[in-house]
């Protein structure tokens, strides 16, 4: 049979180890909180980034339904006008860099586009 105090000593024992987990385990969370927590300010500014270019590139209206038909569809065809310009302007830079890759001299040892 085991003494009083022998019982005493396995149960503190028993807490302390106990105690120890609790905090190994509090302080990793508590680390890995704080890794989050970097992690959404990072992604914060980016969509901030993303919220300041989506407003200023492509200004929708809040609401078409209480819009006039003729101001909402004047809207989507400027809309699509700035798309369709920004697609041309993009297929024309493409066109322009597949000639100069295309004709540029073999003994350059630079791009053709670069500026010397």
């Amino acid at each position: 049979m085991i003494a009083w105090w022998g019982w005493v000593l396995i149960w503190t024992g028993l807490v302390l180890a106990l105690l120890g987990m609790l905090a190994f385990f509090a302080w990793r969370l508590f680390r890995s909180s704080m890794s989050v927590l970097d992690d959404v300010v990072v992604l914060t500014e980016k969509t901030a980034i993303l919220d300041a270019v989506a407003q200023a590139d492509d200004p929708r209206p809040l609401n078409a339904v209480l819009e006039d038909h003729e101001v909402v569809r004047s809207r989507t065809r400027a809309r699509m006008q700035r798309r369709a310009d920004r697609r041309h302007s993009r297929r024309q830079a493409r066109i322009q860099r597949a000639k100069m890759i295309t004709t540029a001299r073999i003994d350059l040892k630079e791009w053709p586009h670069e500026p010397r």
